[in-house]
């Protein structure tokens, strides 16, 4: 099926008049994320998402944790992370055969692949908390320091 007919199948199912496609290119918002449908080459299709920025700090335990997902198609829904070389953000990928796929299939799809797409962006954000849990930290350390001579008034 082309992507035409594909795209014109999935409005239908989502109850829409149509997803513009331009240059072989569409998106569709879900859930305030936006997916972007591309066609590569004759008979793929792409579904891409941005996941995010690089953390501030933890970056290294990100990278490692998107390799095992990669390495085992865990928590991703058979789809591949990767970092944009322009961007340098990180992005959730799948690559469908456009033969294989009709528009029934191809909504199931996408819904996994958004979920997988929210579950990737939260993973991302658990690691923006470090700089600033760590800086509480300090502040509330030296908060709760004794006076120097160990007597507490009331």
């Amino acid at each position: 099926m082309e992507m035409k007919e594909l795209l014109d199948g999935l409005a239908s199912i989502l109850g829409i008049d149509s997803l513009a496609v331009i240059d072989g290119e569409a998106a569709i918002d879900i859930d305030g994320m936006a997916v972007l449908m591309t066609e590569p080459q004759r008979d793929v299709l792409l579904v891409s998402g941005l996941v995010g920025d690089p953390p501030p700090e933890g970056c290294e335990a990100f990278c490692n944790l998107m390799l095992d997902a990669n390495a085992g198609f865990f928590d991703n829904a058979a789809c591949t992370l990767a970092r944009n070389p322009e961007s340098g953000s990180y992005m959730l990928m799948k690559r469908f055969d456009e033969k294989s796929l009709d528009p029934e299939m191809f909504a199931k799809e996408l819904a996994a692949f958004a979920d997988a797409l929210a579950e990737w962006r939260d993973a991302l954000e658990s690691f923006r908390p470090v700089a600033a849990a760590a800086a509480e930290m300090e502040r509330s350390e030296s908060a709760a320091r004794l006076p120097s001579d160990g007597i507490i008034e009331a």
